[in-house]
């Protein structure tokens, strides 16, 4: 079963794998106004820093592989 965590600021919900058919954790944008201000800047750091760049990105929720790549994520963008 999967966990989920909700940051303080209320940017994102995040859940670990759920089963074999949806297996990666899961970010989810709650906070689009915050999205589309650092939409750029986003994009930008996921080309840089995760293995398939910006292809994570489906709608306002991030499919990320594993927990290091997920962890890297919220540490960059949790502030």
């Amino acid at each position: 079963m999967a966990t989920v965590w909700e940051n303080d600021k209320g940017r994102f919900l995040v859940s670990g794998p759920f089963d074999n058919e949806m297996p990666y954790f899961y970010i989810i944008i709650a906070d689009f106004a915050w999205w589309n201000r650092n939409e750029e800047e986003i994009f930008q750091w996921m080309d840089q820093c995760l293995p398939r760049g910006r292809n994570h990105q489906r709608g306002l929720v991030l499919e990320l592989d594993n927990e290091e790549l997920a962890s890297l994520f919220l540490l960059r963008w949790q502030e």
